[in-house]
């Protein structure tokens, strides 16, 4: 991991602490025992153990602003003066045990220099609670910023899929929006009988859509008893009338199908005329 080496008069851009906790740090005397010294570094301690921790921490929270990387650093400050405090009460303590191993001897002074060690604990404990509660306040932030791109691009991600397969659809196998119009033309009887899926109506309210609205019509023929005398018009070749299973395709604009649609109805005969082909 990169060490950074960091001193306490520049760890922040400014000339001292700026959030409350990093004051409240500040303002504390130092004490003959060391245990509150404000010296960053004092001796039993190293610098190498200070920029891990704050290293650690800045990996941890990964600050993108001043100010957020203000609250990393005085929570590492208030973590490291933590320590030191309970390094300092945990010796005095040890110390007078080895001196008299009964509480009930020691001297009033003791359990002074005792209680005023665990007030500066207990203080230090405080800040670093407040510090740490602020970070994962920003913690919270960030991970509510992320939760709410991943889920705007989740929804883009979402419409761009619906957008593709309405496309599809409207498109039906061409490159472009068509409405696909399929043709039956049967003999029965003698009789002439033609059968369009879906009708010329179902079509023209397909022309109404507004999403994706059709640019072009295909209409495909099936003549299964061969081409009827309806739909000479359609073809010249005397072979391929009399062909069973024959089939036409005709592709044109909207407006040419709109214009043979029109003729169809005029003539009411149930029966297709011939529109533009490929």
């Amino acid at each position: 991991m990169r060490q950074t080496r960091t001193r306490m008069g520049n760890l922040h851009p400014q000339t001292g602490p700026v959030t409350d906790t990093g004051k409240e740090i500040s303002s504390r005397n130092a004490l003959t025992h060391g245990g509150t010294s404000e010296k960053l570094i004092v001796p039993g301690e190293r610098q190498e153990d200070f920029d891990a921790l704050l290293n650690n921490l800045l990996e941890e929270y990964s600050p993108e602003t001043p100010g957020a990387r203000n609250l990393v650093e005085d929570a590492a400050l208030a973590r490291w003066f933590l320590w030191r405090r309970q390094r300092a009460f945990n010796s005095v303590e040890s110390a007078l045990y080895a001196a008299q191993a009964d509480p009930a001897a020691w001297p009033p002074e003791a359990f002074h220099k005792l209680a005023l060690l665990d007030r500066y604990k207990t203080a230090a404990e405080r800040s670093l609670t407040r510090v740490l509660q602020n970070l994962n306040g920003l913690q919270r932030s960030k991970k509510q910023q992320v939760q709410s791109k991943l889920a705007i691009a989740r929804a883009t991600a979402a419409l761009e899929q619906h957008d593709r397969e309405q496309w599809k659809k409207a498109c039906q196998g061409f490159d472009r929006p068509t409405l696909v119009q399929k043709i039956i033309v049967r003999v029965r009887n003698g009789e002439t009988v033609t059968r369009m899926s879906p009708s010329n109506n179902e079509l023209f309210r397909e022309l109404e859509r507004t999403v994706y609205p059709p640019e072009q019509v295909h209409r495909y023929f099936e003549f299964h008893n061969g081409i009827p005398t309806e739909y000479y018009s359609f073809i010249d070749c005397e072979e391929d009338r009399n062909e069973k299973e024959h089939t036409i395709e005709q592709t044109g604009p909207v407006e040419a199908w709109i214009a043979t649609a029109t003729e169809e109805q005029k003539l009411a005969t149930g029966h297709a005329v011939p529109g533009p082909s490929n």
